[in-house]
């Protein structure tokens, strides 16, 4: 008379089975959203439309334009208050801008100001082209700035950046 010892997970053959479709059900749907949602939307099938042509492809982008820069700027001037709406998004503008080395992105947010006898753009471009002055200025932005008549003053390690209370930078002094 031969015994044999119960199988351990005899009966879950059937669960673990269920269970596995149940989970690749619920893959396949979510991979059917996904291509849905990234699916670019075709105005061909509507009567009378005309499709689009197709797109050409976009210039590489440099290393320098993809890499965010590090940190963020300030927030609050140096007695802890929070800066002012304009001031803090024109800053956080001129931060990512200038982190990316989009310089048209900057010399939007550049109006130089009189009262400070600030240079005008085309002295101030040349300058921004180099890499090791872009980051000196954002070290500045990360400083929490001095509340001044009319401007906020970031500085840091020689470099200066004034920004007005329209969040424009109004000014830079570089080391």
């Amino acid at each position: 008379m031969t015994v044999t010892a119960p199988t351990v997970g005899a009966g879950r053959g059937p669960w673990i089975a269920s269970a596995a479709l149940a989970i690749a059900i619920v893959v396949a749907a979510g991979l059917a959203v996904l291509t849905l949602v990234t699916a670019p939307s075709s105005t061909a099938s509507q009567p009378g439309a005309v499709a689009p042509a197709p797109a050409a492809p976009a210039a590489p982008a440099s290393p320098a334009a993809v890499q965010p820069p590090a940190g963020a700027p300030a927030t609050a001037d140096t007695a802890g208050r929070a800066l002012p709406a304009a001031v803090a998004t024109g800053t956080g503008e001129l931060y990512t801008a200038l982190g990316a080395g989009d310089l048209p992105a900057v010399q939007a947010r550049y109006r130089p100001s009189a009262a400070f006898d600030a240079a005008p753009w085309a002295r101030v471009e040349p300058l921004l082209t180099d890499p090791a002055n872009r980051q000196a200025l954002l070290t500045a932005l990360r400083e929490p700035p001095q509340r001044r008549s009319g401007i906020y003053r970031f500085a840091a390690g020689g470099a200066v950046v004034g920004v007005d209370a329209q969040g424009r930078m109004g000014f830079l002094l570089l080391p």
